[in-house]
């Protein structure tokens, strides 16, 4: 059982509702959209709920945000008490 639950900020839900938009646009269908971004929150709370210092240290973006990679998105977090909190979601070869 997972002792952290995994949260995501208003700007990480844009950044997620920005790739469902992406993804239709290449005529995707809704229900491959749903699965492709279900399977990255499922992937988060098995990893991180297990083992959330597992990300990399990011202290050039302050104290406590780590990056962990899953398929060619980065996933940048901090950890609060029990609460990880997904900071923002981007593009390995993307700002």
């Amino acid at each position: 059982m997972n002792k952290h639950r995994i949260v995501f900020s208003p700007r990480a839900r844009e950044r997620l509702e920005e790739i469902a938009d992406y993804l239709y646009q290449q005529h995707l269908s809704r229900e491959f959209v749903l699965d492709y971004l279900n399977k990255f929150e499922l992937w988060l709370e098995k990893v991180l709920g297990q083992f959330p210092e597992s990300g990399t240290p990011m202290p050039q973006f302050g104290e406590g945000i780590r990056r962990i990679a899953y398929e060619k998105y980065s996933f940048v977090y901090r950890i609060n008490n029990n609460v990880i909190e997904i900071l923002t979601v981007y593009r390995e070869n993307q700002p």
